[in-house]
């Protein structure tokens, strides 16, 4: 019994009753009286804040006793507190093992951790990319909480493990990121017991809307054989991880937006820990709007989602689809656009450890590909980038055939950021001149890709137009969203400091605040960019939700533009060009826009009659 109270309690009085069939009480201890079938203690005090207190009795096991002996709930009270607290049911187990459904138990994790335990089971998958395989109980208890399969990790792996093998595993139960786990040090710790069993009979997956609900469904079923037997809509691309998030057709949903709920999602593996950087390696690659048609396998627990790890190749149905263009601005217009192009990285070193240095073939081919998504997005004006390694590349960009007659001029300022990628910009001269260039680093080392700022005279017919830019690639939601916001907060903070010194030189400037500021619309940092009277781009096309960003499944916009309000009477459009964040990782050798980056750019055109 713990005392969780700041308080002391007295005359704590603690019952509990013996099991009642498979064993017979043999002693009390620990000054525990006896009555009837109760036993009864009482500990005079109990100092709060976690105190605790143990109390034992001991029974002598039946030589007919059944796999379990249960106990009922025992209970507690105090003084101080005069409601019982109860226990579950005190279960222990005779034989030879524990049972899969007790160690899983009926909530997030097992009652069993760090213990040894010694369990049989189905061979229900085999992974050996994954380090194990799923074993599933054939017979299991009644309770619907309580899943009836198991992952059982091992260093050691035999691949002879076949599907159907009937297996004795002995080992320590662990929680290792969320997945019930059964951990075996050596091979000798698995026994065959016989093979050819058929398989259990796979559940289909049918997931509640709501998030709460969704989670007790899924890990009533984690570790056991699930399926899909009918299309699923990808809601997401397949990712360099192999994972594809995906929604069945009755909920009438084609994408999922922040906000919305997910407890509706279901993930598929592909049954590997491997990164893949290109679709050569993926076995089932879906897109954004793709099916899914079938698949079979144990539903695992990795990085926050329960997925399912396919024991055959799943079907698909693949849809093909032209890639979309933004028309070039009219001769009285101009466009912005904000694009990061995801570690744009030069074939020398140094380089960072992550990503692998591209081969001298891969860069020209980044080169490429990134040329055709400028030109995709109508030669905007004036681009600002994040995630780029050095002036050079620009430099190398801009000569590219795609866009070389746009006569862009590139301008980037290192900053000091650990994988050495910086913010930059592309300018056409023939329609913009920059008037001035400069990173302004903010106190205290708040950033270290500091807003670099660039003073530009667009060139219009009937006149030219002065617009203040200030491109911004804020930290990263890497460390978690709450932990890592105050950061994003105060770098939103400098940005609006800058503003106001522009304002108090020319109160009628014109300025945009852009980039990736890893922040979602309806977040504190765009709330503080927002309060100090700036209009987001995305009020234009409202209600429309627009999205640069698809993490697990859920559309997002971490690419931002923001505006002083008379810049944003001149709006006349708001783009987004969908090339990347729908995509799986790029096809080799392919040359077109397409998956050139994990973001999709954004694009704004002005007229300023």
């Amino acid at each position: 019994v713990y005392n969780h109270t700041s308080d002391l309690l007295t005359n704590v009085h603690i019952e509990a009753t013996a099991p009642s069939t498979g064993a017979g009480l043999a002693e009390v201890l620990d000054n525990g009286e006896q009555e009837g079938p109760v036993i009864t203690w009482i500990i005079p005090e109990l100092a709060g804040g976690g105190e605790s207190a143990s109390v034992r009795y001991v029974v002598t096991v039946a030589a007919d006793a059944t796999d379990k002996l249960v106990a009922d709930i025992a209970t507690a009270t105090a003084d101080q507190w005069p409601d019982p607290a109860e226990t579950d049911r005190l279960l222990t187990f005779v034989g030879s093992g524990v049972p899969i459904w007790a160690i899983q138990g009926p909530g997030i994790a097992s009652p069993y951790v760090r213990d040894q335990a010694t369990t049989e089971g189905i061979v229900i998958g085999v992974f050996l990319g994954l380090g194990g395989f799923w074993i599933q109980e054939a017979e299991t208890d009644d309770d619907p909480a309580t899943s009836a399969g198991l992952f059982v990790l091992s260093n050691d792996l035999e691949s002879s493990l076949q599907l159907g093998d009937s297996v004795r595993v002995s080992g320590t139960v662990r929680e290792r990121s969320g997945q019930t786990l059964l951990e075996i040090q050596d091979i000798a710790s698995i026994e065959v017991l016989n093979s050819n069993n058929p398989l259990p009979a796979a559940v289909e997956l049918d997931p509640p809307l709501e998030n709460a609900d969704a989670q007790v469904y899924y890990e009533a079923l984690e570790g056991m054989l699930v399926q899909i037997t009918e299309p699923v809509i990808a809601v997401g691309p397949t990712t360099k991880y192999g994972e594809t998030a995906l929604v069945r057709p009755e909920w009438e949903v084609n994408r999922i937006m922040k906000g919305d709920p997910t407890g509706l999602l279901i993930f598929i593996d592909d049954g590997g820990a491997d990164t893949h950087l290109d679709r050569s390696s993926l076995a089932f690659p879906l897109k954004t709007g793709d099916s899914l048609l079938s698949a079979e396998g144990p539903l695992a627990f990795t990085y926050d989602n329960y997925k399912i790890e396919p024991i055959s190749l799943p079907a698909i149905d693949v849809v093909e689809r032209p890639l979309p263009q933004l028309e070039p601005v009219a001769p009285r217009e101009f466009s912005v656009a904000t694009f990061n192009v995801e570690n744009l990285f030069d074939s020398s070193d140094p380089h960072p450890s992550d990503p692998p240095l591209p081969s001298r073939s891969q860069y020209e081919l980044d080169l490429t590909k990134m040329a055709n998504a400028i030109e995709a997005m109508g030669a905007p004006t004036i681009v600002g980038l994040q995630e780029v390694e050095n002036i050079g590349i620009l430099e190398r960009l801009v000569a590219q055939d795609t866009i070389a007659g746009y006569s862009y001029q590139p301008f980037l300022v290192e900053g000091t950021d650990s994988r050495g990628i910086d913010v930059a910009y592309l300018v056409r001269a023939e329609q913009a001149t920059v008037e001035g260039v400069a990173a302004f680093a903010a106190p205290e080392g708040l950033t270290s890709r500091p807003p670099l700022v660039i003073t530009a005279t667009v060139h219009l017919e009937g006149g030219d137009q002065t617009v203040y830019l200030l491109n911004n690639h804020f930290t990263s939601m890497s460390g978690g969203e709450i932990p890592t916001e105050p950061r994003r907060k105060a770098q939103a903070d400098w940005n609006v400091t800058l503003v106001q010194r522009i304002l108090a030189r020319d109160p009628q400037a014109h300025a945009i605040v852009m980039g990736d500021l890893n922040s979602f619309y309806d977040s504190p940092p765009l709330d503080i960019l927002r309060e100090a009277g700036l209009r987001h781009a995305y009020e234009f096309v409202e209600p429309e939700r627009p999205y640069t960003y698809i993490y697990q499944g859920v559309s997002q916009t971490l690419d931002h533009m923001l505006m002083t309000p008379a810049l944003y009477e001149g709006l006349v459009r708001v783009a987004v060009l969908h090339v990347n964040a729908d995509y799986p990782p790029p096809v080799p050798g392919d040359p077109t826009a397409q998956a050139t980056s994990d973001h999709d750019p954004l694009v704004i055109t002005f007229s300023l009659e």
